[in-house]
């Protein structure tokens, strides 16, 4: 089932390569409103080439195939070896596939990077996903990339900027994602997000101070404690002293 099926659509290619779409397609914006979530689906596979080369209209290099995927080579590769793994239905993005094909999807791409490491002996491999168009997702179907890699092969793929980000911050964004991880996994759990750096710490900070002013309390009064008795006369050294200089010794 497709949720929200415009919205999706239109993420997912974006504004103008969506109005592209309805002109490739033949079909209004008013008539794609009114379609059901079957009846876009069924669109969309009739005009998506990846569902042309699982049916067979369109020729492919097939690595592997069962009932619920396909690997094919591609044809425009980072690297020689590059492998394409599709769902054999049509998905637009991981949210829609079921837990079933998906936790197979994978599978699958665990035995295909461990041929490529093997059979063309590659050094490592690259296996990732575009979902959507902001991640670079540039087909409107579903697929996993199983890039081989050799340390000599120039790809610079994941030279991602690292920025930094306040504790407030990964705090907030903690809590917003286990909160949603919780609701997913249906543990009934939450707990509140705090969005204003200015206001009182976590609970967890709090917890911090709370011991940390412990501790500094402790110290004070050990040191205390040993200023006193440096103050205090010790009675068996006055006893020592008094036996030794007692009259007659």
């Amino acid at each position: 089932m497709i949720i929200e099926p415009l919205n999706i659509l239109f993420n997912l290619i974006g504004n103008f390569k969506y109005k592209q779409y309805l002109n490739a397609i033949m079909v209004t914006e008013e008539e794609l409103a009114n379609m059901s979530p079957e009846q876009i689906q069924e669109l969309q596979k009739q005009n998506c080439i990846f569902c042309h080369i699982i049916s067979g209209r369109v020729a492919s290099k097939k690595i592997y195939e069962d009932d619920k995927v396909l690997a094919i080579l591609d044809i425009n590769p980072s690297n020689p070896g590059h492998i394409l793994l599709l769902t054999k239905e049509h998905y637009q993005i991981m949210p829609q596939i079921p837990d079933d094909i998906i936790a197979h999807v994978f599978m699958v791409a665990k035995s295909l990077s461990h041929a490529c490491l093997r059979a063309l002996n590659a050094e490592g491999t690259n296996i990732f996903i575009a979902n959507g168009a902001p991640a670079g997702q540039k087909a409107s179907h579903f697929m996993v990339h199983i890039i081989p890699r050799m340390k000599t092969d120039g790809l610079n793929m994941f030279n991602l900027a690292e920025k930094k980000v306040s504790d407030d911050v990964l705090e907030q964004m903690r809590t917003a994602l286990k909160n949603k991880v919780n609701e997913l996994f249906g543990i009934k759990k939450r707990e509140p997000i705090d969005m204003d750096d200015k206001k009182q710490p976590s609970e967890e900070k709090k917890h911090v101070e709370k011991q940390k002013t412990k501790n500094n309390q402790d110290k004070k009064k050990q040191h205390e404690e040993k200023q006193e008795n440096k103050e205090k006369p010790n009675l068996d050294d006055i006893s020592s002293f008094l036996i030794k200089n007692e009259p007659g010794k």
